[in-house]
């Protein structure tokens, strides 16, 4: 467990230059501070698809106002790099610590994703598998 921490770190550490600011409609811009670190077209049984991973900074909860949430169009893994997180989809909420990992099914409705401190983001790296060209997110 140690090892794929300590690989997942350096592998992000490693990529954080080639990042864009990555765009999550229908939250407000302190919940979707952001860059997308990488995105490839996927080939053989999932042609038309493309994986994307994202660093995120979600802000501390008491920092925004709950919005009504939205779905991805794809699977949702994360990895909480710095936490802990607040996460939660279909209104059922968990806290996440740092390490620790979550998924989102296609099509859940995402509902909470803050951090879990009152005084500082979280950082959160997110790998999503969806159909090539859509928008990452759409309204609840």
């Amino acid at each position: 467990m140690e090892d794929r921490r300590t690989f997942l770190g350096l592998a992000a550490a490693a990529l954080l230059p080639a990042g864009l600011t990555a765009q999550t409609p229908g939250q407000p811009a302190a919940a979707r501070s952001g860059q997308e670190l990488a995105r490839h077209a996927l080939s053989g049984p999932l042609e038309g698809f493309e994986a994307v991973l994202l660093q995120l900074t979600p802000a501390p909860r008491g920092s925004r106002a709950a919005g009504p949430g939205h779905r991805h169009p794809g699977p949702v893994v994360g990895f909480v790099a710095e936490g802990p997180l607040l996460f939660g989809t279909n209104h059922v909420d968990q806290t996440v610590p740092t390490g620790g990992t979550f998924f989102e099914p296609t099509g859940a409705l995402h509902t909470t994703f803050a951090s879990a401190r009152p005084d500082a983001p979280a950082r959160v790296l997110v790998f999503m598998i969806v159909p090539k060209g859509a928008p990452l997110t759409s309204p609840a």
